[in-house]
């Protein structure tokens, strides 16, 4: 499967599509998390200011970090 928002970065809805599954975000310059993040997506939350999603880092089993969704260029299934 291809990068799902290449370009101005994936809509919301793209977003939660990958909720339960492993994948990597690809995060704009500039973010506080960081290149990429590579985790599963545990969930997404509708803030007043836009989608946050978050992620069970790999290889942090129950750790949660969140992102907020102008971060993400792309998200890539794994």
């Amino acid at each position: 499967m291809a990068a799902i928002g290449t370009g101005r970065g994936p809509a919301p809805q793209e977003i939660k599509s990958f909720v339960g599954r492993k994948v990597r975000l690809e995060l704009s310059p500039g973010s506080p998390l960081g290149d990429s993040l590579v985790g599963t997506l545990v969930g997404t939350i509708d803030a007043a200011d836009g989608l946050v999603a978050v992620l069970e880092p790999e290889g942090r089993p129950g750790a949660r970090v969140s992102c907020h969704y102008h971060y993400i260029r792309a998200i890539r299934p794994l």
